[in-house]
């Protein structure tokens, strides 16, 4: 392989490595949406986390937040304004995004 492929190669490891993976889980709670959120740790990530949840009117009842330094995991449960867990597919891709 060349340097320049393997370059390339490198470059979609660390995107692939730095973009938070976000899941989405209506079935674990009975009373919220877990929205769960885990990457290799950066500046401003949790912010981010929870300005896109406020941005869309969602109420985070609990958090679980977690790193070792280098990695993160955040556990959201969140609820609509009314109470109810997440049922809008278009709020619930918005998340994913």
């Amino acid at each position: 392989m060349e340097w320049h492929a393997c370059l390339d190669e490198y470059e979609k490891l660390v995107i692939r490595m730095t973009t938070p993976r976000v899941v989405i889980d209506n079935a674990v709670c009975p009373t919220a949406t877990l929205v769960k959120v885990d990457s290799a740790r950066r500046d401003g990530i949790l912010l981010d986390a929870v300005q896109v949840l406020t941005d869309l009117n969602l109420s985070i009842k609990k958090a679980y937040i977690s790193s070792d330094g280098q990695w993160f995991m955040d556990v959201f449960h969140v609820t609509d304004l009314n109470g109810n867990k997440l049922t809008d597919e278009s709020v619930i891709s918005y998340i994913e995004q």
